[in-house]
């Protein structure tokens, strides 16, 4: 717990100053973020993959928004003289469901989850024994407000791992352990929780992909603990309450620079409507492209069919406005968190939390005093977007799923030199800060950066937070 004295520290510093430490880099001149390329229907998907987990070795590491690129042994470039230290790594959760939210009123296909199991019990450590419970979803056409705007006829959870995510994320570990097991001998054979930790956030889908991925990593493990954070304090997902990260936002998405997109997407949005039902004057659907991309993309990831009116069939999305709602959405990430003025400042608020406590990690490892050797984390868009604000990649699409974001710590042979590596979609990560190519970056360099973001342990994010 902070002492009384860092509180009464904290709460007198001046916000201005510590906001002043945070500088913004703008990110590369890019199609993401031109506008009139966003709207040329000759982009297409800017390159990236919308409708396959699996794309072809010879173009791994292109975006494939349904399974990002990550590390794998066949493209891992294991750095000459030096010995891996400490691993840390976060990634977005697999293939979904859509959230309920971003479902329509009336969704024109049924969705059917009968091929997963989501369990939900408790399991006394000593004591009586438990059945194993699992949900299953049901419609009661008895219950006269069963089919009342109620998006999907379903068997599913919304959301929830979906089985071909369950597959991903097994892929995912087995990847993993490839590198960090078979290629560098690092993780032990077997699990060790004295060294090695597994985190999710309170949103059950990341405990889903945690159970897949584990058991891909270590075959022979029943059981394993993944550890979670009180969530109103919860860093990863995350769950603190940051008014001033909030109102940062909030500002520079209320500027003509923002608006101009949405101007220029009206007849976008008038298209979307007329096929999903969607309320036209419903703000959250209309606010930003975050309810169609999300719907869109869940149903392309997992080969079904785009919507389709629900009163005339043949009237549907197209494939063209689809890709022009992916285009939105991805200029509209890049805008959030890299484009915009401020977007770096917000980052460093929205997720200083988790970046000071990675950056304790770090230095304890290099103090001698850190016990653990790998942290793995499953998180969110919402939680790799902001990360990779704050590290200002040159230029942001949409994270999508299953992207990974690995630190590592490693030690010059013979010395006491330490280098950090930043590994996204398995390759080092290019930011336009003036560390550039985060690939064996000096450890104080790096170190030093986090500090600018968030104070040496963390004092500025408290700042932020809560000051009124």
């Amino acid at each position: 717990m902070m002492s009384p004295s860092l509180y009464s520290i904290l709460a007198s510093m001046s916000l201005a100053a510590a906001a002043g430490t945070v500088v913004h880099f703008p990110p590369s001149n890019t199609t993401i973020g031109d506008l009139g390329a966003v709207f040329n229907a000759a982009s297409g998907t800017n390159g990236g993959y919308y409708t396959t987990s699996m794309v072809p070795d010879d173009d791994y590491g292109a975006y494939d928004y349904c399974n990002m690129p990550h590390t794998r042994s066949r493209e891992y470039v294991v750095p000459g003289g030096y010995d891996l230290q400490y691993v840390e790594l976060i990634h977005r959760h697999h293939k979904r469901t859509p959230y309920a939210s971003n479902t329509f009123p009336y969704e024109d296909i049924s969705l059917y989850c009968d091929d997963v199991k989501t369990f939900y019990y408790g399991n006394p450590k000593n004591g009586v024994s438990v059945t194993s419970i699992w949900w299953k979803n049901y419609q009661d056409p008895s219950n006269p407000m069963t089919y009342y705007k109620n998006g999907f006829n379903s068997t599913c959870q919304f959301p929830q791992i979906s089985y071909a995510g369950l597959e991903d994320s097994a892929q995912h570990g087995r990847d993993l352990w490839s590198v960090y097991g078979d290629k560098l001998k690092f993780l032990p054979k077997t699990f060790d929780p004295t060294t090695m930790r597994f985190r999710v956030t309170s949103n059950v889908i990341t405990s889903q992909v945690a159970g897949a991925l584990v058991r891909a990593m270590y075959p022979n493990l029943d059981e394993v603990n993944v550890w979670q954070q009180l969530g109103s304090a919860d860093s990863l997902q995350p769950g603190y309450s940051c008014p001033f990260a909030d109102s940062i936002r909030g500002a520079y998405q209320d500027t003509d620079e923002w608006n101009e997109h949405l101007n220029m997407a009206k007849d976008v949005f008038s298209q979307l409507d007329q096929i999903s039902g969607v309320d036209p004057t419903d703000d959250g659907w209309h606010s930003w492209f975050d309810h169609y991309f999300d719907n869109l993309s869940s149903r392309l990831c997992h080969q079904l069919p785009l919507p389709c009116k629900i009163s005339n069939s043949s009237d549907c999305i197209s494939e063209q406005l689809a890709e022009q709602v992916f285009r939105l959405g991805d200029y509209e990430y890049n805008y959030i968190f890299r484009q915009a003025t401020n977007s770096t400042l917000y980052s460093a608020a929205r997720y200083g939390a988790f970046i000071a406590e990675l950056m304790s990690h770090l230095k304890g490892k290099v103090a001698g005093i850190e016990s653990n050797i790998y942290r793995h984390n499953i998180a969110h868009d919402g939680s790799i977007s902001p990360l990779l604000g704050a590290l200002q990649i040159n230029t942001l699409r949409w994270p999508g799923m299953g992207s990974e974001v690995i630190f590592e710590l490693w030690r010059k042979e013979f010395s006491h030199e330490y280098a950090v590596r930043v590994l996204y979609g398995g390759m080092p990560l290019v930011t336009n800060t003036p560390m550039g190519t985060l690939d064996m970056v000096p450890f104080e360099d790096f170190i030093a950066y986090l500090e600018s973001l968030v104070g040496k342990n963390g004092e500025l994010v408290y700042q932020y937070c809560t000051s009124s």
